[in-house]
């Protein structure tokens, strides 16, 4: 009996140790795959082939290209330090105007090559020397458009269009832009005041964590929408690094089930017997109630 009792308590014993040593392993793991999401955009869709950032913290542009790698290029900015200079804006705006040449109101009839303007007169060009090259990619040097080497004028110039978007920001922006099809039919097209204000919205739920709670409409942008005020593109750091997900069976009223093998009738009183015929498993009902309640 004794050696019986002996042989009961080691088993024991060794399960026990299994058993912390699977809780501990499996706590280590949760902790290791938490996803991050302190680096989600909010995304922006233009069905171009290009589109241009222009980061200011580093005066370095790209022309981000649909089929082609990403074009780099030194940009100087602009600044308040020179006599009626501005800083360049930050925000999504599109290309409103193009030039081949064209003379600075404001400023003694400058030439401005390949001028392509975003923010009302605020745009990017090259000039007609070279001295400015020295300040591409290093510092702000400008009024308060983008300057670029008469080379990079050039070729961006042959490759945007009107509508092209351009986003400037200081490094960690909380919107970005994206390539889509034109005949996606999850592009929705809205006005700019709609626009401006599902932006802002859509900025907000990703502060609070709550961006993923619902499918976000593929947002198109143009020169139609995006008017020279351009969109804000908000503040990455921001940004909620745990966002809510809930229970994938709180989403099937978003879609359209196949109703074939449900028999009864929806009603309040057995919708979640419902989602349960559809998800294959039944969730228990109080526990139901409380995540669509949380």
């Amino acid at each position: 009996m004794k050696n019986v009792l002996l042989i009961i308590l080691m088993y024991a014993s060794i399960f026990a140790d299994d058993k912390k040593n699977v809780s501990s392993t499996t706590d280590e793991e949760i902790k290791q795959y938490k996803i991050d999401y302190s680096s989600l955009k909010d995304t922006l869709f233009t069905t171009g082939d290009y589109f241009i950032e222009v980061n200011l913290e580093t005066q370095m542009a790209y022309l981000h290209s649909r089929f082609d790698s990403i074009k780099t290029f030194g940009v100087s900015t602009g600044t308040a330090r020179v006599k009626d200079g501005i800083e360049t804006k930050e925000g999504v705006f599109a290309i409103q105007f193009k030039v081949e040449r064209w003379h600075s109101v404001q400023f003694d009839s400058t030439l401005m090559l390949h001028f392509m303007t975003f923010n009302w007169g605020v745009g990017f060009h090259a000039l007609a020397g070279k001295s400015y090259y020295k300040y591409l990619g290093v510092k702000r040097s400008s009024h308060g458009c983008v300057r670029v080497s008469k080379e990079d004028a050039k070729d961006i110039y042959t490759k945007v269009k009107y509508g092209t978007p351009v986003i400037v920001h200081k490094g960690n922006p909380a919107v970005f832009i994206g390539f889509a099809e034109p005949n996606d039919p999850d592009l929705q097209y809205l006005e700019y005041p709609d626009l401006k204000n599902a932006v802002s919205s859509r900025l907000e739920k990703l502060y609070k964590g709550e961006y993923l709670l619902r499918p976000n409409a593929k947002l198109l942008i143009d020169n139609k929408n995006v008017t020279h005020a351009g969109l804000p593109i908000g503040d990455g750091t921001k940004i909620e690094r745990r966002q809510i997900i809930k229970p994938d069976y709180l989403f099937v009223d978003s879609v359209t089930p196949d109703w074939k093998n449900i028999d009864e009738p929806i009603k309040s009183s057995n919708r979640y017997l419902i989602l349960a015929q559809i998800e294959g498993n039944v969730p228990d009902q109080n526990i139901l109630l409380e995540d669509i309640l949380d």
